[in-house]
């Protein structure tokens, strides 16, 4: 084979590398105007307050859009109103992107229905309409049922009916202050203490609809484990990130989530191949090890010169609070504010902080730190190009804190500077 051959067969190599090698075509009818003609289409996981390009926008017209998705592997994407996602209050309809059509219709009570006639897609139309039948059908009967207005007092207790009605009618600025809160203690109290809301009958209801639900974890458990597809590997996904996570919600019930883990490693962990999500489960698992006692992770960051770095070259020989923070999150900045006194106490003693940005411009994170008052610079990670937060598990959070010692141990993952504090100062070897 002469050299002019072999360099043409590399660059036909050269020219398909990369090239889409999954092209799915999706086809959407809005069922409402309610919430707008715009429609979201994007990679699942994807935050649009970080990573928002103008491909993910979609313009319906007379009531119907179209979209091409072009990608390297079959991946699972999202759909929305952009309109339901801006209020805070929405729904997302998930389909996997292969070499398929896809059908979108959307609904004014945030339902989306979609169809595939891709191999995967049809997989999971099939535990989908079994789903259907056995929990989801008879659980939407009893919500039916004892949702309907003309048989409200009959499952429904009157007192509970009369602080609902108070509540949704309350006028915050025309009403003493002290009967506005009244009234959100007992609506607390109802919110809490569920059997208090229900009459005999609608207790029983109630009781029926929770012994239906009460099969669907481990049914879908074990119709995973038995019939595993792409979509179970998203799955594994979402129930590491569910564990990450678990500290946040009361009667977390880890259970539902840990046999994921197992099945994966018993099962799954060869299934397909080569496909990134593999990449993203072992990230999640790693992220989802990171407690007080272990090794804090080493990753990439962009540094205050624009360089990039690994984090661990800005922490050797500190005790350090890797800082997740983000412009946009409220919480994040309060958790940043209240650790400045104790930066400056013990920022000549070898504590810093590193903190760490998660936005779409630099400008919006320059002027939080400017309003805030931070005295240590922050870096920047922007438009989640280094994968920070995925690598944290920190997912579309606004952010984390990670305190560690000298030798990279994570001493706590606490965001309260007052149970930080005493943690650094032992750190520091400060009586």
């Amino acid at each position: 084979m002469n050299k002019k051959i072999i360099i043409t067969i590399l660059l036909a190599l050269v020219a398909t590398t990369g090239q889409a090698q999954v092209k799915c075509h999706v086809e959407g009818t809005l069922e409402t105007d309610a919430w707008g003609d715009e429609v979201i289409i994007c990679e699942a996981g994807t935050d649009l307050r970080v990573v928002d390009k103008p491909r993910f926008h979609v313009k319906a017209k007379d009531g119907h859009f179209s979209y091409d998705i072009e990608t390297d592997f079959p991946r699972l994407y999202v759909v929305f109103f952009l309109k339901q996602q801006e209020t805070g209050s929405w729904y997302q309809g998930k389909f996997l992107a292969e070499n398929c059509n896809v059908n979108v219709t959307m609904y004014k009570d945030k339902r989306i229905h979609i169809v595939s006639n891709g191999e995967e897609g049809r997989k999971h139309a099939v535990k989908d309409s079994i789903e259907d039948l056995r929990f989801w059908n008879p659980v939407e009967v009893i919500d039916n049922q004892i949702d309907d207005e003309s048989h409200r007092a009959e499952f429904y207790k009157a007192d509970f009916i009369s602080t609902i009605t108070k509540a949704r009618s309350l006028n915050v600025d025309s009403l003493p202050q002290t009967y506005v809160d009244s009234i959100r203690q007992v609506v607390d109290y109802y919110m809490q203490n569920k059997r208090a809301r229900y009459t005999d009958a609608g207790w029983q209801l109630m009781q029926r609809r929770d012994s239906i639900t009460a099969d669907l974890v481990p049914f879908r458990f074990a119709y995973d484990a038995e019939h595993p597809m792409l979509w179970t590997l998203y799955d594994v996904l979402d129930a590491i990130q569910a564990l990450k996570h678990a500290d946040v919600y009361v009667n977390f019930d880890k259970s539902q989530f840990e046999p994921y883990l197992t099945l994966y490693h018993d099962k799954l962990i060869n299934y397909y191949p080569g496909h990134p999500i593999h990449d993203q489960i072992a990230t999640a698992e790693t992220a989802y090890r990171l407690q007080p006692g272990k090794l804090y992770i080493d990753y990439t960051v962009r540094n205050i010169d624009d360089q990039l770095v690994p984090i661990s070259t800005l922490t050797k020989g500190k005790v350090a609070l890797i800082d997740l923070w983000a412009s946009w999150c409220g919480p994040c900045r309060s958790h940043s504010i209240a650790m400045i006194p104790v930066y400056e106490k013990y920022k000549d003693k070898g504590f810093t902080v590193v903190a760490i940005a998660r936005e779409r411009n630099r400008q919006a994170m320059e002027n939080a730190a400017k309003k805030d008052g931070y005295p240590w610079q922050s870096l920047l990670e922007l438009n989640d190009e280094n994968g920070v937060w995925r690598k944290n598990g920190a997912g579309n959070a606004g952010g984390a804190m990670y305190l560690i010692d000298r030798d990279g141990t994570i001493l706590s993952t606490s965001t309260d500077a007052e149970e930080l504090e005493p943690i650094i100062k032992k750190a520091l070897n400060i009586d």
